[in-house]
């Protein structure tokens, strides 16, 4: 069968090649699995000739599988990295201890981590009591108790 002067098998090889090197512009591993779904669609109509609807069939069983087994193998990992708290500060500062800078007086006081300042919530105490972090509120304001 052709279109336009070429075998449809070509057609489907140069969609894959393109949709290949279209990941490299728009990375998202989606693109690579459709272009070879679409490279092994032209491949097997390079052998046998199939009508349009039957190759359709095909290169949607071939982009079901290639997206499948990708996502398998390069799929998202459930995995935190090697920086688990990234964009979480303050939950890396839970079961951490640290001496108050600023006394608790009804119920919110400060601590100094590093070259930042937290407010904190817990119980009355005095400045330089040693306390410890237990949780975290609102994402900035870390729930302490003393230690």
């Amino acid at each position: 069968m052709d279109f336009m002067g070429l075998h449809v098998a070509w057609w489907w090889l140069v969609a894959g090649i393109l949709l290949c090197a279209a990941e490299a512009i728009a990375p998202g591993m989606f693109l690579l699995w459709i272009g070879l779904a679409s490279i092994a669609t032209g491949l097997v109509l390079s052998l046998i000739g199939l009508s349009l609807p039957w190759a359709l069939l095909l290169f949607g069983i071939f982009a079901i599988v290639s997206l499948l087994l990708g996502r398998k193998f390069y799929g998202s990992r459930d995995s935190a990295g090697d920086q688990p708290f990234l964009n979480r500060r303050a939950d890396a500062l839970v079961g951490r201890s640290f001496v108050l800078s600023e006394a608790i007086r009804q119920g919110e006081g400060r601590i100094r981590v590093n070259d930042s300042q937290w407010v904190v919530r817990g119980p009355d105490l005095p400045a330089g009591t040693k306390i410890k972090v237990v949780g975290v509120e609102d994402a900035m304001v870390l729930q302490v108790e003393q230690a």
